[in-house]
C-alpha cells in the first residue's frame, strides 16, 4: 500500500475529526498551532480543544520522529495546562522509522500518564490493508472519547 493511500487516510480521518466540532470547541489541523503554543509552536494532524480539555490526532505516515508527536504535548503543559488531554497516535503502513522511535514515543506517554491529566491511545495499524476499513475503525475508536470529553453529539452519519 503507498503512502499516497495513507495520507489520504490521514487527511481524511483530519475531516471526520472537523466534522465533529461544534460551536464551543475549536478545531486545528495542518498550519495552525495547537492551542496554548505560540503561533510558531508545534501542530497536530487533528485536534478539538473547548480550551479545558484537548483531544489530538497524530498520524504516522512520512515522520520518522513519532517520539516529538507525544513528546510535544508534555511540552504543551508549560504553556497551557489542560485538564484533560487525550492523544490518539495512530501508526499505518507508511511509517518508516525504526521501531525504537515507537518505543520512545510509548516511554514519553507513560511518563506523561503519571504527571499530567494525559491519555495516550496507542493505534498500531502499520499491517492494515484496507484504508477505507481502518478510517473507520479509528473513528470509531475516537468518537466515545470525543463525547466523553465534551458531551457533544456527533453528527457524523
Amino acid at each position: 500500500m503507498s503512502a499516497g493511500a495513507w495520507s489520504t487516510f490521514e487527511h481524511d480521518l483530519a475531516a471526520w475529526v472537523k466534522s465533529l466540532c461544534t460551536p464551543d470547541l475549536q478545531f486545528c489541523a495542518g498550519w495552525r498551532a495547537i492551542p496554548g503554543f505560540p503561533s510558531d509552536g508545534f501542530r497536530a494532524d487533528a485536534l478539538l480543544t473547548d480550551g479545558r480539555r484537548l483531544l489530538a490526532v497524530e498520524v504516522e505516515v512520512r515522520q520518522t520522529h513519532p517520539d516529538t508527536n507525544v513528546g510535544k504535548y508534555w511540552l504543551l503543559s508549560r504553556h497551557h495546562r489542560y485538564e484533560s488531554v487525550v492523544l490518539f497516535h495512530v501508526y499505518t503502513p507508511a511509517y518508516n522509522s525504526y521501531g525504537w522511535r515507537m518505543e520512545l514515543g510509548k516511554f514519553y506517554a507513560e511518563k506523561m500518564m503519571a504527571d499530567l491529566p494525559f491519555e495516550y491511545v496507542l493505534v498500531d495499524r502499520r499491517r492494515d490493508t484496507d484504508v477505507e476499513g481502518t478510517l473507520r475503525e479509528v473513528e470509531a475508536l475516537i468518537e466515545p472519547y470525543f463525547h466523553r470529553l465534551f458531551g457533544a453529539a456527533s453528527h457524523v452519519a
